[in-house]
Order: C-alpha cells, then sequence, then structure tokens
C-alpha cells in the first residue's frame, strides 16, 4: 500500500471518458504529482467497503475499512517502530491499496483515511511474533476508486512513488 498525506488542496482527477472512472493522477494545486509512500504488507490484511442507503433521505455513503498488520522492523527493539506506528495513527491520509489481483484502489478519495482503532500485540510462545494492527476507515460518496495502471511502474505516472522504508 502507498500513503499519502491527504490535504484538502490535492486534486484527484479521473478519467470520465469511460465507464470506470479511474484515478488518473493524484496532484497538489499546483499541478505537480503528490508523494505517496510505500509500505509492504504481507499476510493478515484485509479490505472491504460496505454500502449504507437510506431509502427516506435518498442518500448513499460508503464506508471503506482497511485492516492492515505491520511486524516491527526488528523484532529485538520494536520501540523504535512506535513513532511511525503513531504518526500513521494519528494522520489523515489518501491509501492505495495493491490487492492480490495487481489491481490499485484508491480509499478516502475526498475526505481521507483515519484509524479508527489499533493495538500491539505480543505471542505467547517463543516463535510468535509481535505485531501492530491498525485499522483505518474511510467514508466517501462513492466506494474505492480504481487507478489507471496495470502495474507498480505505471503508478509513477499517477503520484510520486517514494519506497524508503
Amino acid at each position: 500500500m502507498f500513503f499519502i498525506p491527504f490535504t484538502w488542496s490535492d486534486i484527484v482527477n479521473i478519467d470520465t471518458t469511460t465507464n470506470v472512472g479511474a484515478v488518473t493522477s493524484i496532484t497538489d494545486s499546483g499541478a505537480t504529482n503528490v508523494t505517496g509512500y510505500f509500505w509492504e504488507l504481507k499476510g493478515s490484511s484485509s479490505f472491504s467497503d460496505a454500502t449504507t442507503s437510506s431509502r427516506e433521505n435518498g442518500t448513499t455513503f460508503h464506508e471503506s475499512t482497511l485492516m492492515v498488520s505491520f511486524k516491527p522492523s526488528a523484532q529485538t527493539t520494536p520501540w523504535l517502530d512506535t513513532e511511525a506506528y503513531k504518526n500513521l495513527a494519528e494522520g489523515r491520509w489518501r491509501i492505495v491499496v495493491w490487492d492480490r489481483n495487481d489491481n490499485f484502489w484508491l480509499l478516502g478519495e475526498e475526505y481521507g483515511c483515519d484509524v479508527s482503532t489499533g493495538t500491539e500485540d505480543w505471542g505467547v510462545a517463543l516463535g510468535d511474533a509481535r505485531v501492530y494492527t491498525l485499522s483505518f476507515m474511510a467514508q466517501e460518496k462513492y466506494g474505492p476508486r480504481p487507478l489507471d495502471a496495470t502495474s507498480y511502474s505505471d503508478l509513477s505516472s499517477i503520484f510520486t512513488i517514494d519506497a524508503t522504508p
């Protein structure tokens, strides 16, 4: 996944010539691509989108939830990662999710994603992991929007990739 710091003035450009409505670029107010910070995930992470409609009000909105588990960068000094997880939990983000089918999805397009819950878990057996888990939530008019990219390298035309761990 990629974390893009949420700024109200950023512009999410959508391809309106197709029915897909894919994101073609995410730029700041000066038309420069914003930076997305890569965070590699593996294992027990999940992504879902729930649609809520009110017949009485004539409204519909989407609530997307991204639950991610991170292991500390070093099991012997996990406290060194505390600041990074604190920043993720306190920030507001646009998040690009790269699913197992090589599709890219944007969460928090209009209002951003915030952390709703988080845990730090220690295993009990010698081989158990120490894991941080954060649940990001976005409430939007539309569900997660696809990106106009079919590979990792295609993303560089949509936003600037920073793969620094």
